[in-house]
């Protein structure tokens, strides 16, 4: 082995060594140590009880039960001498059978010439990892293991060897976890002699300390105790979320003379997620790091745990308790409401329910409530309940009333740009100016969430620029966008409109229509139309909708007080749906009608006297 491939080869063992302890390299395969993405650089590699993406694999393999996503992340590092540090990793949500987690890990030297012969041949050296690791959730408590074949080359001289990790994660409260977990473990690499892998031990704890929709708070703290060079450090770190879009993250190592103080970034678009640490070395200079984790919605397998709700909130008003949460990522398909009176009675757990929002109507007054929310996913499973919403609630002959008035009163705080919006007794209208292209055959309308997901609310253009969405729940805070589409199918945003609804409307968009309307189809494409009397009203509007979307348009006005209508649809559609507006005097809206829904009865061409839906 030349020189230079020996000096090369302890410059690469420092590397891993100094990253993790000032301790001098007793061991082989050091290189495991190195943290595998930015994100845990930048909390001082605090990370093993946080445990929620694909960098657990150099942590606790526990972790991998925390993720309710399929992932992958990417990191690469680069140091002095052309030496490179590469991972890639992915966790596959399994359903019933855990979290499989599968991981490489590289690091070594481009090839070099260690003679003055430019025409000598070139040596490296090079170190790998496969791992591949497993993870379950046991409700508060999580446990992984993982497999590594390990591999190193130094120059001409190879060998490999297994190492494996076992670890666990218990969740005390939905804001706090303890850790632990051993690293490394195996009986060395046999090379020119046997090398002892780094064997370490790790205990850590997390603790959410805020979590808002707008700022969320992780404090965590790691002890690493390394058996085979009997040397201890411990890290702390805290990462600060604004909006879930864009992370600032700072931590310090203690008992190291190389690396103490840590810095970071990040910022998540969607299903992307990108982050930076900055390490000050003092021996080996600052380190820059980059690592990314891209994440996908499904496919999903039935059973397993999905992501808890967050930010549960609860309004008080004279019908109900308004309690509203953050939809889940990952495979949820209803939730849980779980309504507990601290007086002493049991809880109260909801039916399932499907949307984000859920109105509790036979609450107690001057009680004092924790209301807590959990997922339920593909299979049945129920997440961790999230973390709890405290009420008490009020008299409401005056106080409650007062502040209900209040509130009621305060006027809507919605940002228009380019598309209005009001509630109505329909549910929210919506309006834009028309287009001026005169390809324009229609319009769509879109709906944008709090981060950043984008669904396409109508299932097929709308000739009118004005409609009216009847179900709204848990759509307060989301982004209306308004396109019109011409011939080609080519789209063109409009404008947008902001919704953040007042007290208010959300009671009116609470009310349960209260007339009944029917529709029945007769021949010749005509239509039956009739529905329940309104005293206060002077007439009718009607709407009516192609799609099953419940985005409707309107229809015609009937200036009488008739209660039935009949009325001939042009064209070849054979399937509508309908609601009726009662107007009174002044022109205002009253309680709507329920949705009908119509289907013409459809002639088969092979026998005139039969006939076919």
């Amino acid at each position: 082995m030349t020189k230079r491939a020996i000096l090369l080869f302890l410059i690469l063992s420092v590397v891993g060594t100094v990253r993790v302890t000032a301790t001098p390299l007793t061991t082989g395969a050091d290189f495991l140590l190195m943290t595998t993405g930015a994100r845990p650089d930048g909390m001082g590699q605090a990370f093993s009880a946080v445990a929620d993406d694909i960098n657990t694999l150099s942590f606790n393999p526990a972790g991998l039960a925390n993720i309710r996503m399929p992932e992958i992340g990417y990191g690469h590092e680069s140091f002095i001498a052309d030496i490179g540090y590469d991972f890639i990793g992915m966790a596959l949500p399994a359903g019933d059978m855990g979290v499989l987690g599968l991981g490489y890990l590289g690091m070594g030297t481009a090839p070099f010439n260690s003679t003055a012969n430019p025409s000598a041949a070139t040596s490296s050296v090079q170190d790998m990892a496969l791992i591949g690791g497993w993870g379950k959730s046991f409700y508060d408590l999580h446990v992984g293991a993982a497999m590594k074949y390990i591999s190193r080359k130094i120059d001409t001289v190879q060998g490999s060897g297994l190492g494996f990790d076992v670890g666990f994660r218990y969740r005390i409260l939905p804001t706090f976890a303890l850790a632990a977990s051993g690293m490394n473990i195996g009986p060395g690499i046999k090379m020119a002699s046997s090398e002892p892998l780094p064997t370490a031990i790790n205990a850590g704890l997390a603790w959410t300390a805020v979590e808002l929709p707008m700022h969320t708070l992780n404090i965590a703290a790691d002890v690493n105790y390394n058996v085979i060079t009997n040397t201890e450090r411990a890290g702390f770190g805290a990462e600060y979320w604004f909006r879930d879009e864009v992370a600032l993250r700072a931590g310090y190592l203690t008992n190291s003379d190389d690396e103490g103080f840590s810095c970071g970034a990040g910022v998540q678009v969607s299903f992307v997620q990108l982050d930076y640490a900055f390490e000050p070395y003092n021996q080996l200079g600052s380190v820059h790091r980059f690592s990314g984790i891209v994440r996908w919605d499904g496919p999903w397998m039935s059973g397993g745990e999905p992501n808890s709700p967050k930010y549960v909130s609860t309004v008080q008003t004279p019908q109900a308790l308004e309690i509203r949460w953050e939809k889940s990522r990952g495979p949820v398909q209803a939730y849980e409401v779980i309504i507990q009176p601290l007086d002493g009675r049991p809880a109260i757990v909801s039916p399932p329910v499907v949307n984000p929002i859920y109105y509790f109507k036979g609450y107690d007054q001057e009680t004092l409530y924790k209301i807590s929310v959990r997922a339920i996913g593909i299979g049945g499973g129920r997440s961790f309940p999230s973390k709890p919403a405290y009420l008490v609630t009020e008299s409401l002959d005056e106080s409650v009333q007062n502040i209900y008035n209040t509130k009621s009163n305060v006027m809507d705080m919605s940002v228009p740009h380019g598309v209005t919006g009001k509630v109505d007794a329909v549910g929210l209208q919506l309006s834009w100016p028309q287009s001026d292209d005169p390809d324009t055959v229609g319009y769509n309308l879109y709906r944008k969430s709090p981060n950043g997901r984008v669904e396409k609310a109508t299932l097929e253009p709308k000739h009118s620029n004005k409609v009216w969405v009847t179900d709204t729940s848990g759509l307060q805070g989301w982004e209306w966008l308004a396109t019109s589409v011409n011939r080609d199918g080519k789209e063109k945003v409009l404008g947008t409109y902001l919704w953040y609804p007042s007290t208010r409307q959300l009671d009116a968009l609470f009310e349960k229509p209260s007339l009944k309307l029917n529709v029945s189809p007769q021949t010749d494409r005509k239509v039956y139309v009739d529905w329940d009397s309104d005293p206060d009203a002077v007439g009718y509007t009607l709407l009516f909708s192609r799609e099953s979307d419940g985005v409707y348009e309107f229809y015609q006005d009937i200036n009488k007080t008739d209660t039935n209508l009949l009325m001939r649809i042009a064209g070849d559609r054979n399937h509508y749906y309908f609601i009726i507006v009662p107007r009174d005097s002044s022109g205002h809206w009253l309680k709507r009608s329920n949705e009908a829904e119509l289907q013409f009865l459809v002639q088969n061409p092979d026998d005139d006297n039969v006939i076919k839906p």
